[in-house]
């Protein structure tokens, strides 16, 4: 750092100037309202899970899975909110810092790790739940049968159609702010779709099942099913550039962010969840809509999940980005495309440096690479996702592998090495992670290899 050489009676002036010189060269990436960032945190949680979870209530059986969904949402909110306290302690550390200062740079490359590989596996699971919805959605509710819709609404061709004129330029925009008025797009088709979901459930006639099979069996679908379990709310891979992106940094706006978000969350994919099995019974699919009756409210509620999936696809998007940049680039971007100075009065001083001209150096991607990044991330994310066999699949290894580290192992392990204790909910966090990511992954493997009917 440069040495202070002020005069003290000019310095309160002279500071005053250097930070408004640096303001043009460093703007204030603080823009989300905090109504703006619960809109944007509530479509980050709100994701593939939303469907899925009908499936997997399905295998594992119906008061089991409440339960566990919302024990999952508890520990998420509980999780989310430990890591930002821990980071305002530590001069506003994000996630990967935190892992860094806990157990040094291999910490920080496992935190990194996880988060990279549960955002991905986000953007996959988003790209396939389009690809099974939106064609065919379009073309029942349009009544086209000819030769022609057929070809064009095919899944996969108008699949990549969609993604290469809409999820792109939405993933390549680099203000996270901007995309607000999209969540709340996206917030809205969900509670249409839950609300589609409901009303289906009215129009049918009720399931025969007793009601010990129907409510409190629990079936040996439920370890490989906890993956989508935890997969409904996990959203550590994308909080840190939610929260960056607030006016208002501090831990308590941002439980009052996570409260609501994680709330409408839970409330949501419960309805969603419950009343999708109660309608259709072990019928019920991770690929929803694929057991209904073909209707215009059905095709409508694809049609609406697929909007619901484009615009929630640039959030763990911009986490790969960001880790991408920083690993091959050595560049670390916040909350996509806005950059931090750790050390603002650091960089006032090497600003005002005598004889020293350091340049404030902006640690944010080129144009150039953002755009290859961005491509070559989206090329690959959309072949694994046009090629995946089943949403189910999907969800069940990507939340049990990596989204039980980032979501509960991590933070456990962290909170315990730098704070030097244990609490109970780090002990309960700790033992649901651990159960999740060692045992619920083996089965999510073991299914994908030996599916069963």
């Amino acid at each position: 750092m440069v040495k202070k050489n002020l005069d003290p009676s000019n310095s309160s002036l002279n500071m005053d100037q250097l930070r408004a010189s640096l303001s043009a060269l460093i703007p204030d990436p603080k823009q989300s309202s905090n109504f703006a960032a619960t809109l944007n945190f509530t479509n980050c949680v709100l994701g593939a899970g939303i469907i899925g979870t009908g499936g997997a209530i399905a295998s594992s059986g119906f008061t089991i899975s409440i339960f566990t969904l919302v024990l999952c949402a508890l520990l998420t909110r509980i999780s989310l909110d430990m890591i930002i306290r821990l980071g305002d302690t530590r001069n506003g550390a994000n996630f990967e810092k935190l892992g860094e200062l806990a157990f040094g740079n291999l910490g920080k490359k496992i935190v990194g790790g996880a988060k990279f590989l549960y955002s991905f596996g986000c953007c996959c699971a988003y790209i396939v739940v389009i690809r099974k919805n939106l064609g065919s959605g379009l073309i029942n509710i349009s009544s086209c049968s000819t030769s022609l819709c057929k070809s064009v609404f095919n899944d996969e061709v108008f699949c990549t159609i969609v993604c290469l004129t809409l999820v792109l330029p939405l993933s390549l925009k680099r203000n996270l702010d901007s995309l607000s008025r999209f969540s709340f797009i996206s917030v809205c088709c969900v509670v249409l779709i839950a609300s589609i979901v409901f009303s289906e459930f009215l129009d049918r006639d009720p399931l025969t099942y007793s009601d010990n099979t129907l409510y409190f069996e629990v079936r040996s679908g439920y370890i490989s099913s906890l993956g989508t379990f935890v997969f409904a709310f996990v959203s550590q891979h994308t909080h840190n550039g939610i929260y960056s992106s607030m006016k208002n940094q501090t831990p308590k706006d941002w439980e009052q962010v996570s409260l609501y978000s994680i709330t409408i969350a839970c409330t949501v994919t419960v309805l969603t969840g419950s009343f999708a099995y109660l309608t259709f019974g072990l019928e019920t699919t991770s690929d929803l809509f694929t057991v209904y009756h073909e209707s215009v409210q059905v095709d409508l509620a694809e049609i609406l999940l697929s909007f619901t999936m484009i615009f929630t696809f640039p959030m763990p998007f911009y986490t790969c980005r960001a880790l991408v940049g920083e690993w091959f680039f050595s560049v670390q971007e916040v909350g996509g495309g806005e950059f931090e100075v750790e050390d603002m009065e650091e960089a006032l001083l090497k600003a005002e440096g005598g004889g020293e001209e350091e340049e404030v150096e902006e640690a944010k991607l080129s144009n150039f690479q953002w755009t290859v990044t961005s491509l070559g991330l989206f090329a690959v994310s959309l072949t694994i996702a046009l090629t995946a066999p089943n949403l189910g699949a999907v969800l069940d290894f990507v939340g049990c592998a990596s989204g039980s580290a980032i979501a509960f192992i991590l933070p456990a392990a962290i909170f315990v090495k730098l704070e030097n204790h244990w609490t109970p909910k780090v002990v309960v966090m700790a033992i649901v992670g651990a159960f999740v990511g060692i045992v619920g992954t083996g089965f999510a493997v073991a299914n994908i290899i030996f599916p069963s009917d």
